[in-house]
């Protein structure tokens, strides 16, 4: 496991700002390039499935094949939740293994048709999905979960998370249990939103036990899974609760969860002898937090491989389309613990 220091030496900065970053102070001022680097280092340095491979070696009498990334997040909101950080790289580092020449878009551009395959990387709509495919026929969404046409798909089984995650709660002997998310919106030209498998799973396996309660369920709309989110709907829910707290929350995600527990810190509640709280998608920041996060592994460098691994095969013969789908694990750090008696 990477530590502080090591992302601080890699970096460039001290370890003083890996830690505050990596924990989202907000009081910290520091350049969207500087955070970058640092949740980039993290990221990689964590990620040491490449380390003992080679490059692919292309034959220089050979035309160079290139493929584009779409991201459906860019710039600052990239850093807000660095998921799709995280898929990013682990795509651009089988790209370079693969010997393909990358190039990238924010948006749908007729530049499109003129390279070999396209990896999109977030939530698109049919619409959009619709244009991306009128322009190439070898594309590949990671993250896009609509039925099968013409592409293939590589997704996380977040049904499952949502499960370990609550399953781990309750084995603790946790019952008044809060969830705590968002509702992304899915289209790069509007916001259409949509309920995640996280808080169907969450309503479906609370209900099914009788432990759901209404006023500890919290889900923004319109809006995107970050840290500030975490923050203001954990306000929210405080002036709402009183003194009857729920004993655990479930974070839509580690960002969600970095701000959550930043307000409960910020009111004197301790975690998690007074609540525990667990994430979902165990990015490198997690185990950095204080305490560190217990959180659901997303294997998210592996969706960015696997889906530039089918673009390939995509790319050098044609089949049928897949939908790919990976399991998740659990990771128990320090944040979860069995509630007070």
């Amino acid at each position: 496991m990477a530590t502080i220091t090591d992302i601080a030496e890699k970096a460039g900065v001290s370890i003083s700002t890996v830690s505050r970053v990596l924990n989202h102070d907000k009081n910290l001022s520091v350049t969207e390039e500087t955070k970058r680097r640092i949740f980039e280092t993290a990221e990689e340095l964590n990620y040491t499935k490449y380390k003992q491979k080679k490059k692919k070696k292309t034959d220089q009498k050979t035309k160079q094949k290139s493929v584009a990334i779409i991201q459906w997040r860019i710039g600052e909101q990239e850093l807000d939740d660095i998921y799709y950080m995280s898929i990013r790289i682990g795509a651009e580092r089988k790209a370079q293994e693969l010997g393909y020449s990358l190039m990238k878009f924010s948006d749908l551009d007729n530049s499109l048709s003129k390279v070999d395959g396209v990896l999109c990387i977030g939530k698109f709509d049919k619409i959009t999905i619709d244009m991306i495919l009128s322009k190439n026929d070898n594309v590949v969404f990671i993250g896009t979960n609509f039925p099968l046409n013409n592409f293939d798909t590589v997704n996380s089984d977040f049904s499952q998370a949502a499960e370990l995650a609550l399953h781990h709660l309750l084995e603790l002997g946790h019952k008044k249990i809060s969830f705590i998310g968002a509702e992304e919106s899915n289209n790069l030209y509007g916001y259409r939103t949509y309920r995640t498998p996280v808080t169907n799973a969450y309503l479906d396996i609370m209900k099914q036990i009788s432990y759901y309660d209404d006023k500890y369920f919290f889900v923004e709309t319109n809006t995107y899974l970050s840290v500030e989110t975490g923050a203001e709907l954990t306000k929210k829910a405080l002036a709402k609760w009183g003194k009857d707290l729920p004993t655990a929350i479930l974070a839509g995600n580690d960002a969600m969860a970095i701000g959550i527990m930043n307000v409960l810190t910020a009111n004197n509640i301790k975690i998690p002898e007074d609540i525990s709280v667990i994430g979902i998608n165990d990015l490198a920041f997690s185990q950095y937090t204080n305490p560190p996060l217990s959180t659901i592994r997303i294997f998210t460098e592996e969706m960015g491989e696997i889906g530039m691994e089918t673009l390939n095969q995509r790319i050098t013969s044609p089949r049928i389309d897949r939908r790919i789908i990976l399991t998740t694990e659990l990771i128990d750090r320090d944040s979860t613990a069995k509630p007070r008696e």
